[in-house]
C-alpha cells in the first residue's frame, strides 16, 4: 500500500470537501482515494471524516498523521478564513484530549501543531483559564506512577471559549459583572466560561457550539449555577437574580 504522502492528502482533502458539500457521496469519495489513490478504505474514511468534523468543531475519534493535520488546517484557513480554523482548532484539541484521555499519550506532534496554529489565531494555549472552583466533574486515572486529573473538556476548550467571549463579550452574562471595568487592566481577560449541557447527554460526537452551548459569567454566579444537581440554566438563574 503506497503511503500517505502529501499528494495524496492533498487529494483526501479535495474529496473530503465535495463530499462535505453534498457533490459525491461518502462512498464515492472513499472508492476514489482507493481506487486512485491507493488508500485503504479505513484510511480513506477516516481523512474524509476528519474534514467534516474540524470544519464543524466536532470532537473526532478517527486519526490522520501529522503532516495531513498541518495540511488540513493550512487549507481550511486559506478556503474559509480564521472562523473555520476556529472551528477545526476546536475540533483538533478535543481529539487531542479524548486521546490523552483514554491513555493514548502519541500525540504529540499534533499537540505541537494546535499549538502553532493558535498562536496565529490569538489563542492562548496556556491553562491560565482553568480555575480551580470551576470543576464540576474529576475523574483521576492513575497507570504505574502516572497520576493525571481530567476534567470536564468542553468547558476546558480554549477555542470554544475564545469563540464564546467573541460573540458575548468578557463580562457575565447572568448579572453583567465586568472584572475590567472594576479592577483595572488585572480583570482583563478574566472570567469563567460555563458549559451549558449536561455531561451525561454528550455523545462521541458532540459538536460544541460556543453561543448556544457556553456562556461567560462571573465565579459568583459559576457557583450559584452548580448549587443543584442538575445545574440551573443562565437564564433561570438570570431571572431569579432580577427577582431580588
Amino acid at each position: 500500500m503506497p503511503a500517505i504522502d502529501e499528494k495524496v492528502i492533498e487529494a483526501a482533502y479535495d474529496i473530503a470537501k465535495r463530499v462535505y458539500k453534498s457533490e459525491i457521496s461518502m462512498s464515492q469519495g472513499v472508492r476514489l482515494l482507493q481506487s486512485a489513490h491507493g488508500m485503504n478504505r479505513n484510511s480513506a474514511v477516516d481523512y474524509v471524516y476528519s474534514y467534516r468534523n474540524m470544519i464543524e468543531g466536532r470532537r473526532f475519534t478517527r486519526t490522520t498523521n501529522a503532516i495531513a493535520t498541518r495540511y488540513y488546517l493550512e487549507m481550511i484557513f486559506k478556503d474559509g478564513g480564521r472562523d473555520k480554523l476556529l472551528n477545526a482548532l476546536s475540533a483538533l484539541r478535543q481529539h487531542i484530549d479524548y486521546y490523552e484521555t483514554v491513555g493514548n499519550a502519541n500525540v504529540v506532534k499534533r499537540r505541537a501543531i494546535y499549538e502553532e496554529f493558535s498562536r496565529f489565531a490569538k489563542v492562548s494555549t496556556n491553562d491560565d483559564y482553568i480555575f480551580p472552583d470551576e470543576v464540576d466533574e474529576v475523574k483521576e486515572l492513575r497507570e504505574g506512577s502516572v497520576r493525571s486529573v481530567y476534567v470536564n473538556i468542553y468547558e476546558r476548550n480554549p477555542v470554544a471559549r475564545v469563540q464564546c467571549i467573541e460573540h458575548y463579550g468578557c463580562h457575565c452574562f447572568v448579572c453583567g459583572f465586568d472584572f475590567l471595568s472594576v479592577y483595572g487592566d488585572m480583570g482583563r481577560d478574566f472570567i469563567h466560561v460555563h458549559h451549558e449541557i449536561e455531561l451525561s447527554s454528550i455523545g462521541e460526537e458532540y459538536v460544541i457550539d460556543p453561543i448556544q452551548d457556553l456562556k461567560p459569567v462571573c465565579p459568583n454566579c459559576h457557583a450559584m449555577i452548580h448549587r443543584r444537581k442538575p445545574a440551573y440554566g443562565v437564564l433561570e438563574l438570570k431571572k431569579h437574580l432580577t427577582k431580588s
